[in-house]
């Protein structure tokens, strides 16, 4: 069972087995998704409008950056999994 088709189930309680934890990993991937996504945009956004040229300090600061959007995007992988678990 694919993540999106777990989704849909679990919203209309279609064997649906543990619905506190289906609902709140469902709010948990959407933020952490959105926090991830937010932050990608931030650092994309900053290296493409920035006057100054690109040193290595800035190119350290966005892959500091990138790197906790890669925590966020893990988080939100971890809730998706646990929604896919939630199931008969």
């Amino acid at each position: 069972m694919g993540l999106i088709e777990a989704i849909l189930l679990g919203i209309q309680f279609k064997r649906l087995q543990k619905p506190l934890v289906f609902f709140s990993m469902l709010i948990g991937f959407i933020l952490f998704s959105i926090f991830g996504l937010s932050i990608v945009w931030a650092v994309v956004s900053g290296l493409v409008t920035t006057e100054k040229e690109i040193t290595l300090q800035l190119l350290g600061a966005s892959a500091g950056l990138a790197a906790f959007a890669l925590l966020f995007f893990g988080l939100a992988w971890v809730c998706g999994y646990f929604i896919k678990r939630c199931f008969q």
